[in-house]
């Protein structure tokens, strides 16, 4: 009996976790996004793009509630080459084939629904376009932008949300934009247009309100409305949570105190920087940084096999040129401990086609012990959303969460250094600078020098292979460890190729060691690296004047928002 009750228990633990990385609702929306072009009456033609995949229901739907003056006109529908068919009035609870390839609106007590049918289970990309009248509203002292895009009612989790407004003139990058109801995404005038960018996947009780502000005579608005600006600013503000706080404040209030405050600030904290500058150094003994290029070649697996370790001592004496190298070095690791499988799967509803494809889904991820693995992993089945994570789905989830994957570098490198002081290869002191502040200065140890030059000598080897005259031979598993070590070196396409030129018959015993797996590890982790690098540039170079940030909570009585559930948006 203990038996039994032991093996249940077991059972019910596995799918806990399995559940972690499967998801429970059948129907998956990777990305909407909305192109809202305003011309000069300041009427919207709103174009979205639905990229969703079905498993069950009968229609997907977004509801806008609070219309005030507005109307929801010229709706169509498209699924790829497909376009749907307009019913004069839709039946909600109509079948799957009664709605296949057809679309409406669904009018309800506050507000309206655009409608289309599921039409098959399986990928779509649906493109929904339509017009919205009075999108701009005219104040007393102001015209302004204030809706909800992407409603609260959705029970299945959106992927992302992009959302670019622009209209027929550059608009000025001092305009204030404010974004409610998704916490760290962004709101902000870039370009001459307005974006609006969800902070990775849409929690189910997240939204996406915007509210700008014009000066008068900016649209031929005809939608008056007899209230300022401020009316309308405090009613978002009821109830949200800022995500950064606005250098200028929302109150229009001398200029001159706010400006010595900030040179204030400045000069306080130019002085606390320099001040503590130290505690960014590494020293590097008395053995110093450099290693000469006379160093003897190291054929062994260095660090005590140790990959983060190695990562580290790398990045300290510039052995490695990118530090976002060792991401392929995890992958290429994973697929050596069978933890993640690599394969080629048709893909495409309409125009079929064979694509490379990471499997996440077939693994208990229990296999993987360390903590940093385990967050890396969570990412990539985040961007799978399925758990085949597709050639461009990591790039794309790069360039919406290029936070979460750059400070994953980081706080490896934070971990190991702490964990070196630990083993007594970093020593710590604690250094006094002005005689006033505090900091740590960590300095390297001769042995840590040693590992090194070991690390050094070893990508000395696998460049300079074929040079060597009398060369060792290499077994399979060394061969994937060399891999291993010289993707996160930056040199494995090369090593890849010389091997694979050298000695054919070791890519052909590697169970995943193939020249096209390393390419394509390679490009897929650089591309995504890369989008995230330029996502931040971009976020960082927003303009600071526009108030942009993106709260938790607020945004009520925005228009297009503000209606209960009623049922779910992808049924």
């Amino acid at each position: 009996m203990r038996k039994i009750l032991k093996t249940f228990i077991i059972l019910l633990f596995a799918l806990f976790v399995f559940s972690l990385f499967k998801t429970v609702d059948a129907n998956t929306i990777k990305k909407v996004s909305m192109d809202i072009s305003i011309d000069d009456n300041g009427t919207a033609i709103v174009t979205e793009i639905w990229n969703c995949t079905t498993n069950n229901g009968t229609e997907v739907y977004h509801p806008y509630y609070n219309l005030g003056n507005s109307e929801i006109t010229m709706l169509s529908v498209a699924d790829g080459n497909t376009q749907y068919t307009k019913l004069n009035t839709w039946d909600t609870s109509g079948t799957l084939s009664s709605k296949a390839n057809k679309f409406g609106i669904n009018k309800i007590s506050n507000g309206v629904e655009l409608c289309w049918g599921i039409s098959s289970y399986s990928t779509h990309t649906y493109t929904v376009k339509y017009k919205i009248t009075n999108f701009v509203s005219e104040l007393t002292d102001s015209q302004m932008i204030y809706w909800t895009l992407i409603p609260y009612d959705f029970s299945t989790q959106i992927g992302n949300v992009y959302i670019k407004i622009h209209t027929n003139f550059n608009i000025p990058s001092s305009t204030d934009v404010w974004g409610y109801g998704n916490y760290g995404g962004t709101a902000y005038v870039y370009n001459g247009y307005i974006e609006m960018q969800s902070d990775g996947a849409l929690a189910t009780n997240e939204y996406m309100t915007i509210l700008v502000k014009f000066p008068l005579g900016t649209f031929k608005a005809n939608n008056k409305l007899n209230y300022n600006f401020d009316h309308y600013y405090q009613m978002a503000e009821e109830g949200s949570t800022k995500y950064e706080d606005d250098s200028f404040g929302t109150n229009y209030v001398n200029m001159l105190t706010p400006i010595i405050i900030i040179f204030s600030n400045f000069i306080f904290f130019t002085i606390i920087v320099l001040a503590l500058k130290s505690k960014e150094k590494f020293n590097f003994g008395e053995s110093g940084k450099q290693i000469g290029k006379d160093i003897p070649y190291f054929r062994d697996i260095p660090c005590n096999k140790d990959i983060f370790r190695a990562y580290y001592i790398a990045y300290q004496y510039g052995i490695i040129s990118k530090k976002t190298d060792v991401l392929g070095s995890i992958i290429l690791k994973w697929l050596k401990e069978s933890i993640i499988r690599i394969e080629k799967r048709e893909l495409g509803t309409i125009r079929k086609r064979e694509d490379t494809v990471v499997i996440l889904n077939e693994t208990n991820p229990e296999l993987i012990i360390d903590e940093k693995e385990k967050a890396l992993f969570k990412m990539l089945y985040e961007a799978s959303v399925d758990g085949i994570l597709e050639n461009r789905e990591f790039e794309k989830w790069c360039k919406t969460c290029y936070s979460k994957i750059l400070t994953w570098f980081d706080k490896i490198i934070e971990r190991e250094k702490e964990k070196l002081v630990t083993e007594g290869l970093i020593t710590v002191q604690e250094v006094t600078n002005m005689k006033i502040f505090k900091s740590k200065q960590y300095t390297a140890t001769n042995h840590l020098k040693e590992e090194a030059i070991q690390l050094a000598g070893l990508k000395k080897y696998l460049q300079e292979y074929t040079l060597i005259n009398e060369r060792e031979a290499i077994e399979v598993h060394l061969f994937e460890e060399y891999l291993i070590y010289a993707q996160m070196m930056g040199i494995a396409k090369e090593v890849a190729k010389e091997f694979k030129e050298l000695y054919p018959e070791l890519i052909e015993q590697s169970s995943y060691c193939t020249y096209d797996n390393i390419i394509f590890i390679h490009m897929c982790s650089t591309n995504a690296i890369s989008k995230a690098t330029s996502a931040k540039a971009r976020a960082e170079s927003y303009s600071a004047g526009g108030r942009g940030f993106s709260s938790r909570g607020g945004g009520g009585g925005s228009f297009g928002g503000g209606g209960g559930r009623r049922r779910i948006p992808l049924k």
